[in-house]
């Protein structure tokens, strides 16, 4: 049995994270500066930033809902990534709350739907590898980190400049979506596994054994897969402040101009560790990992609150390698197992948790 995907097999199935995650660097490290310099106020920047997650959780539902039978991934991923490029443009001429809001629900739409229906097909096929999940996930950090240091260290694009955001969002997208063409069997109607069977018919036999009684095929998770869902929801609502509103904390707070180059370092600190995931999560036990990284996400954020200046943000972000650099992996691992080969409905509920 092959015991490991080939290194050329992981940088192709990692180049739409590296890609994606540099746009979501773009996004979370400005958008919030980019409304406030368009004249938002702090209540109206949390309602439109409410609007993104709400937006996000609730629309991949409507569309993964038959992803897992179609395996039409490719052509889901493309239509997000134009959804992506185009839907902030218009922000640029309309500047009232209304018109951002409804801009930003549609951006959502392919934004937040990009990660499950993304997560969902790479997880389906790397078949029984999808340990290995962890070091293609790690291109994506590398796409953060090195955006986030470009974003740091050259003035090109700022969320004080709400056009070259936009811009520079857009022109990733787009590059985003030709990328798509060389990831392996994503436009293939049945695709092999790394582990070389037949993911369709793998899918189908799966899926066959889920019925109504009436040969009509449902989606039916196990219990343990709900409870593993809740206590992932529940993390992810303690990492909020870290996630949605770091950037305006240092700018806001600490009043130093460095949130960028404090995201890339808390995306640096978690590289590592998404490489030797697959490692931990086969050495150790995966309810203690699990025990460890939400003690983590505690003292994450207590850092933040008494250790006071930049020394608490650094902290807090080198916490990240536990609290999201291994919380993350063995998240999408726990659900993967428990999904009875429903992954990207599965994805599209963690998603929704976080």
């Amino acid at each position: 049995m092959e015991k490991s995907i080939t290194q050329p097999l992981i940088v192709r199935r990692g180049m739409p994270y590296f890609l994606l995650f540099s746009i979501y660097a773009i996004v979370n490290t400005y958008v919030p500066i980019m409304l406030r310099t368009l004249g938002f106020s702090t209540a109206q920047i949390g309602i439109l930033l409410g609007i993104i997650e709400i937006v996000g959780v609730c629309a991949p539902f409507f569309i993964t809902r038959q992803l897992d039978k179609t395996g039409r991934y490719g052509l889901v991923m493309c239509i997000f990534g134009f959804d992506i490029a185009l839907l902030l443009l218009p922000i640029l001429r309309f500047h009232s709350f209304f018109v951002t809001a409804i801009c930003l629900g549609i951006f959502a739409v392919g934004f937040k739907g990009m990660v499950p229906v993304l997560d969902g097909f790479t997880t389906k096929a790397l078949g029984r590898h999808d340990a290995q999940y962890g070091k293609i996930r790690a291109l994506g950090s590398a796409g953060f980190v090195g955006m986030n240091l470009f974003l740091q260290l050259h003035p090109l694009i700022s969320g004080r400049k709400p056009v070259s955001m936009i811009l520079s969002v857009s022109a990733a997208a787009l590059l985003f979506v030709i990328t798509l063409r060389w990831v392996p069997d994503l436009y293939a109607s049945s695709y092999t596994c790394t582990d070389g069977s037949d993911g369709t018919e793998k899918q189908s036999l799966r899926n066959a054994a889920i019925t109504d009684g009436h040969g009509t095929a449902v989606v039916v998770f196990p219990k343990l897969f709900w409870e593993c869902l809740l206590l992932i929801f529940f993390a992810f609502l303690g990492l909020v402040p870290s996630q949605r509103f770091f950037s305006l904390y240092v700018e806001e707070y600490i009043k130093i101009e460095a949130s960028a180059g404090l995201w890339a370092l808390s995306a640096m600190a978690e590289i590592p560790v998404l490489l030797i995931s697959e490692k931990l999560i086969r050495r150790f036990d995966k309810d203690r990992l699990l025990a460890i990284c939400l003690f983590s996400i505690i003292v994450r954020n207590c850092c933040y609150i008494f250790i006071p200046g930049i020394a608490g943000a650094v902290v807090g972000q080198l916490l990240h390698s536990l609290s999201f650099g291994l919380f993350h992996p063995l998240s999408v691992l726990l659900c993967v197992l428990h999904s009875r080969g429903n992954t990207v409905t599965a994805m599209t509920f963690f998603t929704a948790a976080n």
